[in-house]
């Protein structure tokens, strides 16, 4: 299965008046995010499905995917990807999904980082920043380590884990 580990795009500040679940994107974190999304595209980016935590920032990077990929199929709010999102809870959304050829996660850091470290068989966090989408390959028994296959993030695409920062 591939899986695609995608952070949310910049989100406005926390302030006292707007409660963390209600962060919005910017401007400027939908425009980057969508160029993104298109990068990812040409990379091949085809998800039978994407999951999205519920806080608006997360949901609103999910639609935006969706739509600069043309995804027509299911985009589903799953709570176990709001913050706190661990090896254990990615099990749980796993073991409710039917066949998926290509899966999308939509969340935040440092939840994604962590799994995505854990996922590839190191030894500590990889880091998303804001907007990164993450494709892994996963074998058929999910067994670690897992095949880096790209990453989208900032204006570049990486398809060699070397090349990725630590």
């Amino acid at each position: 299965m591939k899986l695609c580990l995608v952070r949310h795009g910049e989100a406005v500040e926390r302030t006292g008046r707007l409660n963390d679940s209600w962060r919005y994107l910017t401007l400027s974190g939908r425009e980057s995010f969508r160029k993104n999304s298109l990068k990812a595209l040409k990379q091949g980016l085809a998800p039978d499905l994407i999951l999205t935590s519920p806080l608006v920032r997360a949901v609103q990077t999910a639609e935006i995917l969706a739509q600069a990929i043309a995804y027509v199929g299911p985009l589903e709010v799953a709570e176990e990807l709001a913050p706190g999102f661990d090896m254990t809870t990615f099990g749980t959304v796993l073991g409710r999904l039917e066949r998926c050829r290509e899966l999308v996660l939509v969340g935040h850091e440092p939840d994604l980082g962590m799994l995505a470290g854990q996922l590839l068989g190191r030894k500590d966090a990889l880091p998303l920043k804001k907007g990164a989408i993450l494709s892994l390959k996963l074998d058929a028994e999910l067994l670690v380590p897992a095949t880096f296959r790209w990453l989208v993030a900032g204006n570049k695409v990486r398809t060699d884990l070397a090349e990725v920062a630590d």
